[in-house]
């Protein structure tokens, strides 16, 4: 079974994590970064990442590694496995030519707009340390 490998920003805001959606077609909203490219390293990636999603820098300093998560791969049949981190950005976040639009997500919020593992796995693990609510 294929493993998709993938460095995620958690950015917290009131309690909730900031997702993006990619298109107006994806209902589905996924966290900042992405897949690492040979020789990247997970900072390296996430730099490169959040400035081409939402045109901002990470906050130096402010990294902190979270968890690495492994769950079912949206649309796919392969697994998906995230080393998540929190940091906080340096301006203020905005759509892209690869971002569609930004939310902010608790458990709260529909879960429609959530993929299984966001539902299922990264969610109720920040909910039990407090991150979100």
């Amino acid at each position: 079974m294929r493993i998709i490998q993938k460095v995620a920003l958690a950015v917290f805001k009131d309690k909730k994590i900031m997702l993006v959606r990619s298109s107006r077609k994806d209902e589905i909203f996924y966290s900042l970064g992405g897949k690492i490219k040979m020789g990247e390293s997970d900072l390296e990636c996430l730099r490169r990442e959040v400035f081409e999603e939402v045109g901002c820098a990470i906050e130096e300093g402010s990294l902190k590694f979270l968890h690495e998560f492994e769950g079912p791969a949206h649309g796919t049949k392969g697994r998906l496995n995230i080393r998540m981190y929190a940091g906080r950005l340096i301006g203020e976040p905005k759509v892209s030519s690869e971002v569609f639009e930004i939310g902010y997500f608790d458990t709260n919020s529909p879960k429609k707009n959530l993929s299984e593992i966001a539902q299922t796995i990264i969610f109720p693990w920040l909910k039990e340390r407090g991150y979100i609510n």
